[in-house]
Formats: structure tokens, C-alpha cells, sequence
């Protein structure tokens, strides 16, 4: 039987009809290699694999016909390319958990720059910042202020004391449009402007609040300006704010790497000397109040200035089996005047009002009539 063996070359072979497939494989091996066999090679005839143990009349193969060698592919060893060898479960705990989103560091930090830190909305004024140079919106802040759902990597924020009010300047988005003519490719720009360009700028040098250059607040007027205008042209800067300022009225947006962990380490620090003035004030107030309840309890108890135990011991003298002559009438009747006078302020008596007169609400006026032992009528 006359065999075509196509490899690297074509290769034809002389064989008997009874031999199997793996006795073709050694004798081509053994012409085009040297070798007795190889195990890497596979024999292909008319696009599928032959068994190696069946014979060549069992495998379809006839006087004149082509096989095609093949290297087995390599893999199957823990190598990636086939899970085989391994569990189950690992397999299927590869795919269990989703990978997250990687986040564009551009887009990044655009928002970050241009929306809200606390709500994700785009920033609209009124605007406010914190001490660590974030954005806000202030109505979001107000309403988390509120209802008390501040996040913990704010609760820094207790108060709108905590924050600088901003004077933003807003870009004209009208003069751009304009600018880029109309058509469908100018609608499509501004549509792309607005979605991803800034919304305020640099009111000396024009430049756009996008993240690209560093900004800085004014705390006292609240107003923000990039920091090559305050470097380049300090005198319109100190025009616009109406004076000259220091190194800690300037406060940066958004800062970042070895500046913001500078920032995070102030505010910290403000934070707890906050909280330990409160303290102290607090103890300081309980241990005023602990005095005066001491005080008043020492009065209750007997322990009164020597003034008044004084006084109380000539009154209950004078009273008690005492020589001395006992108050005079002018006294008590001052003493029971005065006491009138304190129940009637007490009771909010009007004025002018006596028995007399109350007596008469209940009273006819006419003059009470004797009664007898007989009936009343009879009386009459």
C-alpha cells in the first residue's frame, strides 16, 4: 500500500494494510527524523485524528491515500490553559467574585474638581469648602447636617462654622458657542464641554477650575483663585480682595500626596483640642454646680454665715424666757402688714380689694334675720 505523508515535506511510504496507525507513526519517524517514534506527532486523515491501535483498512485508509502529521499541542500542566487538574471550586471562584471597574484617573479627577463630594451632583452655587480644600454644594451639606447621615471621613463637618462660604466665577458657556459657529459638530462640542469641561475659572488669569492647576481659597472673602495669580499679578489679586493677606488666609483645593496628608493632621489636631475645651468646660460647670449644692446643703444643715445664726439667737431670746421686753405693737403690726402685703403680691390680689368686699359677692345685703324655734316663715 502506497501512503502520501504530508509533514514538513511530503514523504511517501510502502506499507502493509494490516499494520495499525502507530506503526505508520514510527515509520514515518524513523524516515524523517531518525527516530523510532515520537509521541508528539498526530496523524490526521481527511480532517480527523486516528486511533493509533486500529489498523489502517479499520481507519479508512486505501492505497493512495494522504495523511497529514501534526504536533500534539502543549499545555494541560497547570499552565493556564486547561483547569483539568484542578478543583472545582477554585475554578468557579475565579469567576464568582467581580472584578471592580478600573477608574479613568482623569475623569477622576475632573469630578472631583467640578461635583459635589458629598452628593456626586454637579457643583452649583452656593458652593462651600472644608478645611481640607473638598467641594460641596451646601444645600446637600445642609440637609446631611440635618438628618445626621454625614459620612465618617467627614465627621470633621459638624457645623456650617466648619466650612468657608465660595465666591465662584462661572464660565459663559454662550460665548464659546457662539464662537464655534453652528452645525451638528459645534452642538456636539458644547454638548462635550458641558459634560466634561469645568464650570468655574480663575476670575484674574481665566484659568478653568478643572484639576490641571492648583487653586486657592481666600478664607476671609471666600473667593478662589489659581495660584499663578496670586504668584504672577499680586497686585489684581489684592484689588480683588481688598487688601493684602497672609500665608494662613490662603487655603488650597483639593490637595494631594504629602499636602493633603499635612491638612488631614491640622484639622485632626483642631478637632481634638476642640473636644478637650469642651470637656473642661463642661467639668468646670459641674464642679461650680457641685459647689453651690455643697453651699446650700451646709445652710440647710445648720452650717449659715455667723450674721444670720446671730440674729436667729437674739430673736429666739428675746422670745423664749428671755429679760428683755418683747416686740412692741408698732412691730407686729409692721411684721403683719408686711406679710399681707407678700400673700397678696403671691395671690395677685387687686388693688383696693378687702373681706368686706369679697364677703359681699356672697350676700344679699340685706340684714340677716334672727331665727327662732319655730319654722322661718312664721318668723317673718
Amino acid at each position: 500500500m502506497q501512503l502520501f505523508v504530508r509533514g514538513e515535506g511530503t514523504t511517501v511510504l510502502h506499507t502493509a494494510g494490516h499494520i495499525t496507525v502507530g506503526d505508520l507513526r514510527a515509520v514515518y519517524a524513523r524516515k524523517a527524523y531518525g527516530v523510532t517514534d515520537v509521541q508528539a506527532l498526530v496523524l490526521l486523515h481527511q480532517g480527523r485524528q486516528l486511533n493509533e491501535h486500529m489498523q489502517l483498512a479499520q481507519a479508512g485508509l486505501c492505497d493512495g491515500a494522504t495523511v497529514t502529521v501534526c504536533s500534539r499541542l502543549r499545555g494541560g500542566g497547570g499552565d493556564g490553559g486547561s483547569t483539568g487538574a484542578e478543583s472545582r471550586s477554585c475554578y468557579l471562584e475565579m469567576y464568582a467574585e467581580r472584578k471592580p471597574d478600573k477608574v479613568n484617573p482623569a475623569e477622576e479627577l475632573l469630578a472631583r474638581w467640578t461635583r459635589c463630594r458629598l452628593s456626586g451632583e454637579r457643583l452649583a452655587p452656593p458652593c462651600v469648602a472644608d478645611e481640607l480644600g473638598s467641594l460641596f454644594n451646601k444645600e446637600s451639606l445642609v440637609h446631611a447636617l440635618l438628618n445626621k447621615t454625614m459620612p465618617a471621613g467627614l465627621a470633621h463637618i459638624t457645623s456650617l462654622k466648619s466650612v468657608v462660604n465660595l465666591k465662584l466665577d462661572p464660565i459663559s458657556r454662550a460665548a464659546t458657542s457662539s464662537a464655534a459657529g453652528p452645525g451638528p459638530s459645534s452642538s456636539r462640542n458644547s454638548r462635550a464641554a458641558g459634560a466634561d469641561a469645568a464650570d468655574f475659572q480663575c476670575p484674574v488669569t481665566g484659568l478653568e477650575m478643572n484639576g490641571r492647576c492648583p487653586f486657592v481659597i481666600h478664607r476671609p472673602s471666600g473667593v478662589v483663585l489659581s495660584e499663578r495669580a496670586v504668584r504672577e499679578v499680586p497686585a489684581a489679586c489684592e484689588e480683588l480682595l481688598g487688601g493684602k493677606w497672609t500665608a494662613d488666609d490662603l487655603m488650597p483645593v483639593n490637595p494631594q500626596g504629602e499636602e493633603l496628608e499635612k491638612r488631614q493632621q491640622q484639622v485632626a489636631a483642631a478637632v481634638a483640642a476642640e473636644r478637650a475645651r469642651k470637656k473642661a468646660k463642661k467639668a468646670d460647670k459641674h464642679k461650680d454646680k457641685a459647689g453651690e449644692n455643697g453651699h446650700a446643703a451646709g445652710v440647710r444643715d445648720g452650717d449659715s454665715p455667723p450674721s444670720i445664726r446671730a440674729v436667729a439667737a437674739t430673736a429666739a431670746v428675746g422670745s423664749v424666757g428671755s429679760k428683755r421686753p418683747a416686740a412692741g405693737p408698732a412691730v407686729a403690726v409692721a411684721a403683719a402688714t408686711a406679710d399681707a402685703v407678700a400673700a397678696a403680691k403671691k395671690l395677685k390680689v387687686p388693688a383696693g380689694a378687702t373681706s368686706e368686699v369679697y364677703k359681699s359677692i356672697f350676700s344679699t345685703g340685706q340684714p340677716k334675720i334672727k331665727e327662732t324655734f319655730l319654722c322661718r316663715s312664721a318668723g317673718g
